[in-house]
């Protein structure tokens, strides 16, 4: 299931996995932990798993009448967890995956999150500010939204907190160091728009993973048709009733226009692509950087420019 139907769920489930972005990985230990404080928690973290320990936490009673509750955080899937899933039948067995592989081991029991676009960022930041009983102005909130990557950005808040209670722009700027060094909306911008973009790729390449290129242009994408079929079906010219913000008048000019340049079928066939091509560097043997510039081809010779 998705994040979205795991927050609908009126029960929690005995066992579960969850995988995808660090970010949501780590808000949903913590809020799994705040469910369960006042019973009998226990955490395995890496290499600290041993399936006997698990075992018996999950299996014997509790001493003081509560739940038994295990928190397991890997980046491998631990030998025979799986096999914990019988010993849940009144205990709770919480896995936080951080590897690459898709984990099956509970069946249908699985969370998976994605990466989260700028509006859900702006709603945690949003959320975070309440907790931290602040006030970020609009554009303190963009600024932190777009220049921070999203799993400092509660570390960020409280720093900020113990500051001021009323947060500006430059109060962020001086305040906070800014994570994401890079935007590829511009290096994006030329790719989708069939322009050259071999100096502004090398530009980034020079200081920047390549392996990080492909799934932010998959965010990238997937927001654009996200923006095709709002301006559809309402007839807009701006986004601001489908993000609740108002963007900078020549981001939105440039969002807007791309998002109609393509067919429903265009976004299916780069999708397609361009998720596939992520999942074999994730999954395949095959050398990364290879499967990378491939991806680089296509694009330079996608047929929809």
């Amino acid at each position: 299931m998705y994040k979205k139907d795991f927050d609908k769920l009126s029960k929690i489930p005995n066992y579960c996995v969850f995988f995808g972005n660090n970010f949501y990985l780590q808000q949903y230990e913590n809020k799994i932990f705040e469910k369960f404080k006042d019973e009998n928690v226990l955490k395995l973290y890496f290499d600290e798993y041993d399936f006997e320990t698990a075992k018996t936490h999950l299996s014997e009673s509790s001493l003081f009448g509560g739940k038994n509750v295990l928190i397991i955080k890997h980046n491998k899937i631990p030998t025979n967890i799986d096999k914990l899933i019988k010993h849940t039948k009144d205990s709770y067995l919480f896995f936080f995956y951080y590897g690459n592989k898709k984990p099956e081991m509970f069946g249908k029991n699985f969370v998976r999150f994605f990466e989260p676009n700028l509006r859900d960022i702006l709603e945690i930041i949003n959320s975070l500010a309440n907790k931290y009983k602040i006030e970020i102005s609009q554009e303190a909130k963009m600024h932190l939204a777009t220049t921070t990557e999203s799993v400092f950005i509660e570390k960020e808040i409280e720093k900020l907190s113990n500051y001021s209670n009323k947060i500006s722009l430059d109060d962020i700027k001086n305040l906070v160091f800014e994570y994401k060094e890079e935007s590829f909306e511009e290096l994006f911008n030329l790719i989708l728009n069939g322009k050259d973009f071999n100096g502004e790729l090398e530009f980034f390449l020079e200081t920047n993973d390549f392996k990080r290129i492909i799934p932010a242009l998959i965010r990238f994408v997937r927001d654009l048709y996200m923006y095709n079929l709002y301006i559809k079906k309402t007839g807009a010219s701006t986004l601001e009733g489908l993000l609740g913000y108002k963007l900078p008048i020549h981001i939105n000019k440039q969002r807007v226009e791309l998002a109609i340049k393509f067919k429903e079928k265009d976004y299916y066939e780069l999708l397609k692509f361009l998720l596939n091509k992520e999942l074999e560097m994730r999954n395949s043997d095959k050398n990364k950087e290879s499967l990378f510039w491939e991806t680089i081809s296509y694009l330079k010779l996608f047929n929809s420019f």
